[in-house]
């Protein structure tokens, strides 16, 4: 889930202007309460730029650490020399780390494809706890997007951007997948 602290400190390291950050509220009332965030979230979607909102959101991925870090970083030393396409095709081997694609303009997509029940479903677990149907904007799902940011980048050893949130269940009431697409910036 994203986080209120991390969310402003983001902004700040984006050079969002001192004045947009002092109008928006980030009064944090402490639990995994989501409502906080969405409302911060929706008032940066109505200051922000759609690439300054983007790069914010792409600093707030969770699950950075335990086994998943270690498998993708083990993965990156075991492929060097491999071609991206050849990497790409293999990271999905690595569990929860999506099917990538490498698209033909350079870029990646992957994404989350949690279907039930006649729907598609977010995987945060924050969202889970809001009652159902839920419609919250998808600059939310960036959160998402920078768990695998940085899973890919230490896999494929490559700097990434978030170039676009694709689709997302939570903005479209399920009707849609996860789907991340990633510019890539450099390669390592």
């Amino acid at each position: 889930m994203p986080d209120i602290k991390k969310i402003r400190q983001a902004m700040i390291e984006e050079r969002i202007s001192e004045e947009i950050i002092s109008k928006i509220n980030f009064t944090d009332p402490g639990g995994n309460d989501p409502l906080p965030v969405i409302a911060i979230i929706n008032q940066m979607d109505s200051m922000l730029s759609h690439e300054q909102c983007l790069s914010v959101m792409e600093k707030q991925g969770c699950c950075k650490s335990g086994q998943r870090d270690k498998e993708c970083k083990k993965f990156g030393k075991q492929n060097i020399g491999r071609s991206l396409n050849e990497k790409i095709e293999l990271l999905s081997s690595i569990q929860y780390m999506g099917t990538p694609k490498l698209n033909e303009d350079g870029t990646i997509t992957t994404g989350i494809f949690w279907f039930q029940d006649g729907v598609y479903n977010c995987a945060c677990p924050s969202i889970k706890k809001l009652k159902k149907p839920v419609s919250v904007t998808s600059t939310y799902c960036g959160c998402c997007a920078g768990h695998f940011l940085y899973h890919y980048q230490n896999a494929l050893q490559l700097k990434l951007k978030l170039k676009e949130i694709k689709s997302s269940p939570i903005s479209t009431n399920g009707s849609k997948p996860c789907e991340f697409i990633f510019e890539v910036i450099q390669m390592l």
